[in-house]
Formats: C-alpha cells, structure tokens, sequence
C-alpha cells in the first residue's frame, strides 16, 4: 500500500496525512462529508457534534446554523485555525464514532492525500532544480529502460 493512502476501513490517518492541510480536500469529498454530517440525527453525531470537537465556541455554532451547507463553512473556518488537517480531521471523526464517513470516504481522502503529497514533492524538486540552476549545477538523473 502506498503510504499515505489509507485502506478502506482505515479510521486512523498516517504520518504523511496528519500534517495535510484541509485546503487539500476537494469539492467532492466536502460535498460528501456535507451530505452525511448536515443531517440532524439523534444517534449519529452531526457537524455541531464535529464543531464543538474542532473547539469552536455555542456562538460561532449558532452562526454556523445559519447556513444551508453548514459543514463546508465550518470546514472553511477550521482550516484557518492552528492544528486542522486531513489527518486531525479523520481523528476527530473516528473519535465520534463516524465509521460510516470513514467507510465511505476513507478511500477519497486518501487519494486527495496521496495527490497533495505527489505535488508537494514535485515542486520541492522544482525548487531544488532551480537552485541548482541559478549557481550554474545540473542534476543528473537517470533514464529508466523498463
């Protein structure tokens, strides 16, 4: 298995998820969270039961109920404050016992993760290429044949 890309019954994130920023979850994969956190159910927990778990104060919530889609504006309001990540954001969910999102969307986060984790690590090497190019080196890399 490719590191960062949790199994499909993967409640727990891996090192390289836990410090992914929330800005890396796509459209997709907020709308689906929406879809299953925005329902108000007496026995599963819900985006206010996500809220509180994600520090956020009884007023900011009351704003946040004034919203049709209030869990992707909490998750845009999460992702500005210190410690949210994709890697928190499945803790908290395993932690309130929501298996079901896990389940269902385990599999795209860990794709959203890997592709992050693909990019951060093809403009690190953009980075170390144009350093290289600026005092006159060149980075030599090898053609495979397969």
């Amino acid at each position: 298995m490719t590191e960062g890309v949790p199994s499909a019954g993967s409640a727990l994130p891996t090192p390289a998820m836990s410090s992914l920023p929330l800005a890396a979850l796509n459209v997709r994969v907020r709308r689906r969270l929406s879809l299953f956190l925005n329902v108000r159910a007496p026995v599963a927990a819900d985006w206010t039961v996500l809220a509180e778990a994600m520090d956020f104060e009884y007023l900011e919530i009351q704003q946040l109920e004034k919203y049709a889609d209030p869990t992707s504006r909490l998750l845009d309001d999460w992702q500005r404050r210190p410690g949210a990540s994709v890697g928190r954001l499945l803790e908290l969910l395993a932690k309130l016992g929501r298996e079901d999102v896990l389940m269902e969307l385990g599999p795209s986060i860990g794709a959203v993760g890997w592709w992050w984790l693909s990019l951060t690590n093809t403009c690190k090497a953009r980075n170390v290429i144009s350093r290289l190019s600026l005092h006159s080196a060149s980075l030599q890399v090898p053609i495979r044949s397969d």
